[in-house]
């Protein structure tokens, strides 16, 4: 165990540890290799660099000193008081129009923690990129996870009523083919999302004939508020603007009754911590509230 901490310390530098001399650092790494029978470190006259083995050895010792870490800190608050830093990946959209506007008051809630947070909607690896829990629209495959249903995130075909009162509202899915339709498009595949409806029962998957194609979900609600066509969001992204009277739903006895679940997912561990546990606890609450204003179902 003394060994495998040394090679902790070779690799980088945790909180306010002093780094062991080199010399020493030499010694132990020399007495590790032997010790597992493999070699950790590839050298040059010039330079040094992980081997696979090296690097395997060093990610999974840097998990357990982590966790090592967050017992201490567990066990001396009683798992009452949540400290330390907590990492969060949230959904963009979702986190920057849902989440992030709750954040201020949970932070206020425990002073003790701090916040790190990031927002992209890339498939990210928590374990590997050092993550303490996300939110996510639709499902993983992760077996690695946790995942906790929040809510369900459920589309909703809508235009302004300016754009109504000029071209007449749809009345079925197939004459949408008439209207001018704003899509959007993958940004991996640049392909047009298909829109989903369903009648009788059975999903229908509509491929539209658009002419005003994005990437980003924000700026079609903007361009639909502006009367440029109708569209097909999640509820999430459109719900303010309906409110306020900005968009009109149309086409909504073919609502789809599917959705896509949105869920805050966490490594898998014995036992979980304190920061997690209240943030976990607040998506809950904040889940509850969206759906009381019907921004989620």
């Amino acid at each position: 165990m003394r060994l495998a901490s040394s090679w902790i310390y070779c690799c980088s530098d945790r909180g306010s540890r002093p780094r062991m001399a080199p010399s020493a650092v030499s010694r132990a790494v020399l007495r590790l290799e032997d010790d597992l029978g493999v070699r950790l470190l590839g050298r040059t006259t010039r330079s040094l660099t992980l081997t696979e083995a090296g690097k395997r050895f060093y990610e999974r010792l840097g998990q357990i000193l982590n966790d090592l870490e967050e017992v201490e800190l567990e066990v001396k608050q009683l798992q009452s008081m949540p400290m330390g830093t907590l990492r969060l990946d949230l959904s963009f959209v979702f986190g920057k129009m849902h989440i992030a506007p709750a954040l201020v008051r949970f932070a206020a809630q425990y002073p003790e923690l701090n916040l790190n947070v990031s927002f992209n909607d890339r498939l990210i690896d928590l374990i590997e990129e050092g993550v303490d829990a996300t939110v996510r629209i639709g499902m993983s495959n992760d077996s690695r996870l946790i995942m906790q249903h929040l809510a369900t995130a459920r589309y909703i075909t809508c235009a302004s009523p300016q754009y109504l009162a000029q071209y007449g509202t749809p009345t079925t899915p197939t004459e949408l083919l008439q209207h001018r339709c704003v899509n959007f498009i993958f940004p991996q595949t640049r392909r047009e999302a298909n829109w989903k409806f369903e009648q009788d029962g059975k999903v229908i998957d509509l491929a539209v004939d658009s002419y005003l194609r994005f990437d980003n979900s924000e700026v079609i609600l903007e361009a639909v508020i502006q009367g440029a066509g109708v569209a097909q969001l999640l509820k999430f992204i459109a719900a303010k603007a309906i409110a306020r009277g900005d968009l009109q739903p149309i086409l909504q006895s073919y609502a789809p009754q599917v959705g896509l679940p949105i869920a805050v997912l966490y490594p898998q561990k014995r036992y979980l911590s304190a920061k997690v546990r209240v943030f976990v606890e607040f998506m809950r609450e904040l889940a509850a509230t969206l759906k009381r204003v019907d921004v989620v179902d």
